[in-house]
């Protein structure tokens, strides 16, 4: 099974999207049940009260018809290291973040989304570019990268055995 953790800083707009879109993605290739996937936050205000999903990140995913379900917003723990295969932030503030409470990226599982695309950068935060179909439409576009990236990795490894 791939475990796959989302990470932005407080789990209420862009790891909550890019968990949704990639389960959506693998349900519609028929792949879940080779899937964990899950999403954090790199900071603990949310989860100390217990935010759901921002309502314009939901609004987003309705709006291209994005199943979801309820979620609360959690940090990122340091044992999340070890129970995920990769941790995918949102932007390079969020790797450093997540490296200061999980230690050292020893097994290069930290990555940006975006980085599995041809355009790596960051996917800004719509909390406060308030451009929540910007940060849909890029999220979307790593996640669809990532999901090519896993299929031909797993494809070229059943080759090698």
């Amino acid at each position: 099974m791939i475990k796959v953790l989302f990470v932005c800083l407080g789990n209420i707009c862009r790891s909550p999207m890019a968990e949704f879109v990639l389960k959506q993605m693998i349900e519609e290739k028929g792949l879940s049940d080779r899937f964990f996937i899950a999403s954090a936050a790199t900071e603990s205000y949310n989860e100390k009260c217990r935010a759901g999903i921002y309502p314009a990140a939901k609004e987003t995913l309705a709006a291209n018809g994005v199943p979801f379900s309820e979620h609360y917003s959690r940090q990122i723990r340091r044992d999340d290291y070890g129970r995920f295969d990769y941790i995918l932030a949102m932007d390079a503030a969020n790797i450093g973040d997540i490296i200061s409470i999980v230690g050292p990226d020893k097994d290069g599982k930290i990555k940006r989304l975006l980085d599995f695309t041809p355009y790596p950068r960051d996917i800004k935060d719509p909390w406060y570019t308030g451009n929540f179909t910007g940060s849909y439409l890029d999220i979307v576009k790593g996640c669809r990268a990532f999901l090519d990236y896993i299929v031909k990795n797993e494809t070229q490894e059943k080759r090698e055995e």
